[in-house]
């Protein structure tokens, strides 16, 4: 039986913010550096590896932004909160994330699970008037129950099989439901 010990976010995990360059300022976008939003985060990809808009070098300096390493949690804190992801490159992002930079007594893919199963739970600690966030301290103060880093990793392989059936019977019932309308259109 796996030992387990409890610990919060903030002590497995850096928490790292983001921001959205002007938009105005023409020179900031359109560059080579990955930027990304929650709006391009789907339950359907746990990796993300490229975004739709970029940046230039200038927008990360004059807006300080700190670089997300591959391997890092990309958490939507805000409108929506609850998806999740890990960025398969290095990336930057806008202000709607609360990223985890994994330290090596947790890994990431069992990190992704644990906070993918409890999205709902976490949405209901959000705060705010016009929309419900998360802060930076919630997010730390976030506690997960952990096991050594053998049985992490154990248990992310089990949880990725069951995502990759998922997927399939997914596509599966997509191809069906294209196979009815076709049949229908037919008739």
């Amino acid at each position: 039986m796996a030992e387990y010990k409890t610990v919060r976010i903030s002590d497995i995990c850096e928490i790292v913010s983001g921001s959205t360059p002007k938009t105005a300022v023409s020179e900031y976008w359109e560059g080579s550096l990955k930027w990304i939003t929650p709006a391009e985060l789907d339950d359907e990809e746990m990796v993300v590896f490229d975004t739709a808009r970029h940046i230039s070098h200038q927008a990360v300096v004059d807006t300080h932004l700190n670089l997300l390493p591959a391997g890092t949690i990309l958490f939507s804190s805000r409108a929506p909160i609850g998806k999740v992801a890990i960025a398969g490159s290095p990336m930057y992002c806008n202000q709607g994330f609360k990223n985890l930079i994994c330290s090596n007594s947790v890994d990431n893919k069992y990190l992704y699970y644990y906070l993918k199963h409890n999205a709902e739970k976490i949405k209901m600690m959000g705060r705010g008037a016009t929309f419900k966030e998360i802060s930076k301290t919630q997010m730390g103060n976030l506690e997960i129950r952990l096991p050594n880093a053998s049985v992490q990793v154990h248990r992310s392989k089990q949880l990725n099989c069951i995502d990759g059936v998922i997927r399939n019977k997914k596509a599966q019932l997509r191809k069906l439901d294209e196979m009815i309308r076709s049949r229908f259109i037919e008739m």
